[in-house]
């Protein structure tokens, strides 16, 4: 099928989407273009047998979030807060830990190290500019230095505290910690205020869940967006010509003015590029990778944990449910515990057998939530990275060198190819709310030279 746009958007997730409904509301035409059999990339939002939403993938919004809240909006959604009541749990050892609060009383000395990490992250990141982090005055010394030797130099006193703080920067960037840049981090930290929001749920990056799942948002949108939107067309060239662009996918060739690529980074190199992409971008895009990480949804007739006190948030460093929170629908029923294991972690456990992961899961589960923990109605897994329209989750990281190198290319246009996704936002970067805003960034890039 032969189709005209004045753009051809690459991606329905929430930056394709948005770019797209930016755009329409101008009166361009679009065509947006969606590898898989879904709108929403890496928001997943499905239904259990009794119709009960849940997300497999990305789910919260957090206080910051403003851009995401104002789409809900839009879309008629509504959001409602994660259930944070009662006493949290940390396995240590032999010994299972209550506490309140972001920080376990595992030890005063423990707390203070922690806490002092906190303060030298943050400060760090506030020397990073948020909308250029390769031009901070001490960018070049941070993009040689690893995540890892940071970890390794701040000082975290006891071995459950350097666990505890390693998985919390591992579920931020789940790969190999000495191969992620640390101007990379301290972006990240200053992109969303500091690295407490990040950690948290109370005022939080986990704050807020999304009433029907935040796919339902995607769902909207497409809606609006009727015929325009094309499923199951994964794009396999880009073609550049004069005044024109055309797209080459799965039973569609669209020829357009303007061409907004939103997929993740490594997913640009499956697309063949008339001119080719230049070296630069090649490195970029062949470096900036995702990494393993799983989301598993295990589901509850209720939230019994609520009951008994707890809030359903627990951590279990290098197990097979390193952390838990409670994901529950508004209404309260059923009950639904997300459990995310991440990095190494996360391919090891992945490496069991459907029913030995199960086991692995659920054994986690009645040690900290008690015995009704092991018998639950749903349980559904998602590894990301072996999603192939994903390749891995939450957003790409950059390894050692990148950014000072080819960090402005993220967003820098390429003739009449423009570029979004989370990977592109400066504030809210690699959340759903900095996917939202690259979308509205790119649509106002294109409309500028209409």
């Amino acid at each position: 099928m032969n189709l005209d746009a004045d753009t051809c958007v690459v991606g329905a997730g929430f930056a394709g989407l948005t770019t797209a409904r930016r755009l329409v509301a101008r009166g361009q035409s679009v065509v947006v273009l969606e590898a898989r059999d879904r709108v929403g990339g890496r928001i997943w939002t499905e239904a259990l047998p009794d119709g009960t939403p849940i997300d497999r993938g990305g789910a919260w919004f957090g206080p910051r979030h403003n851009a995401a809240f104002s789409l809900a909006r839009e879309t008629g959604v509504s959001t409602y807060k994660t259930w944070v009541q009662g006493a949290h749990l940390l396995v240590d050892g032999d010994r299972m830990r209550r506490y309140t609060g972001l920080i376990p009383k595992i030890s005063p000395l423990a707390i203070g190290t922690i806490a002092l990490a906190q303060l030298r992250i943050n400060r760090m990141a506030k020397q990073v500019p948020v909308d250029a982090p390769w031009t901070a005055k001490r960018a070049a010394e941070w993009d040689q230095r690893s995540v890892a030797s940071l970890l390794e130099r701040l000082g975290v006193r006891t071995e459950v505290g350097r666990a505890l703080f390693d998985m919390a920067v591992r579920g931020l960037f789940p790969t190999d910690l000495h191969d992620t840049s640390l101007l990379h981090l301290l972006f990240l930290v200053r992109s969303h205020g500091s690295i407490e929001t990040l950690f948290s749920i109370e005022n939080g990056a986990q704050e807020n869940l999304v009433d029907g799942g935040a796919g339902s948002i995607a769902r909207r949108m497409a809606d609006d967006l009727g015929e325009s939107v094309r499923l199951s067309s994964p794009v396999r060239t880009n073609t550049q010509r004069d005044d024109r662009v055309v797209v080459e996918a799965a039973g569609a060739s669209v020829t357009a003015r303007h061409v907004v690529v939103t997929i993740p980074p490594e997913l640009v190199l499956d697309i063949a590029f008339d001119p080719e992409l230049p070296a630069d971008r090649r490195e970029l895009y062949r470096l900036a990778v995702a990494g393993p990480e799983t989301k598993t949804l295990v589901v509850y007739d209720e939230p019994f944990w609520r009951a008994d006190g707890f809030s359903g948030q627990s951590a279990g460093p290098g197990s097979a449910s390193e952390v838990t929170i409670d994901a529950s629908p508004e209404q309260g029923t059923p009950g639904v515990l997300a459990s995310f294991t991440f990095g190494a972690v996360a391919t090891r456990v992945d490496a069991l057998d459907p029913a030995e992961r199960r086991a692995a899961v659920l054994a986690e589960l009645v040690r900290r939530f008690g015995p009704r923990a092991g018998s639950p109605v749903s349980f559904v897994e998602t590894a990301w990275w072996q999603q192939e329209w994903t390749r891995g989750c939450s957003f790409a990281h950059f390894p050692l060198g990148l950014l000072t190198r080819s960090g402005p290319l993220l967003r820098e246009p390429l003739g009449r190819v423009h570029w979004a996704g989370t990977e592109t936002a400066t504030l809210s970067h690699g959340a759903v709310d900095g996917a939202v805003r690259s979308g509205e960034r790119a649509a106002a890039e294109v409309l500028a030279r209409v």
